[in-house]
């Protein structure tokens, strides 16, 4: 009896920028025998530069790893499968690659290349300009804080008010019952 096995499902990770892209690894385990692995765009076409690794454990099941490095944003949605030769069983898994994740593509980079390529005027004023947006940002929520510190304010001295107006109103109703307690006393009486 051969043993055969379908191991589990692909796991797939973005562990970091890497050689001016973005690497992308996954994982899965218990095959047998040693299974194959692919990458591939959602149009089927395959990547073939990637690399691999294969681990067999004391049971004989294999575990494999491949990390492939992707350098064009455009390529942001992509399968990784791993396939059973003998079985014909695959199982994959789809990864999406947002396009901030891609170092080319920050516009903070270009934005700092420029500023050592212009000098430290340049670099000045980008300090300045942000220095400028975080103190406006600042104020901006000050201003915020501070209209809702006066509401707060505003909706206090409203309850305040109501308040008063609540207990004017029961001492109102409380001298006029008495009052009324005393008129028909007094009209008991005659």
């Amino acid at each position: 009896m051969q043993l055969r096995g379908v191991g589990s499902a692909p796991q797939v990770c973005i562990t970091g920028p890497e050689e001016g892209g973005v690497q992308v690894v996954c994982t899965a385990s218990g095959w047998f025998p040693k299974p194959q692995v692919q990458w591939r765009d959602l149009s089927g076409e395959k990547f073939l530069i990637f690399s691999e690794a294969h681990a067999q454990d004391a049971k004989g099941l294999f575990s494999v790893e491949a990390a492939l490095v992707v350098k064009d944003h455009s390529v942001g949605n992509m399968i990784f499968s791993v396939l059973s030769p003998i079985l014909g069983q695959e199982k994959a898994m789809a990864i999406f690659i947002p396009e901030p994740f891609f170092p080319q593509s920050s516009p903070w980079k270009s934005a700092f290349l420029v500023s050592l390529t212009r000098g430290l005027p340049m670099l000045g004023l980008l300090l300045f300009g942000a220095g400028y947006y975080a103190q406006r940002g600042h104020s901006a929520k000050l201003q915020e804080l501070h209209e809702q510190e006066t509401l707060c304010q505003a909706k206090e001295q409203d309850r305040q008010a109501k308040e008063e107006m609540l207990k004017a109103r029961d001492w109102r109703k409380t001298i006029y019952l008495a009052a009324w307690r005393k008129a028909q006393l007094y009209a008991g009486r005659h």
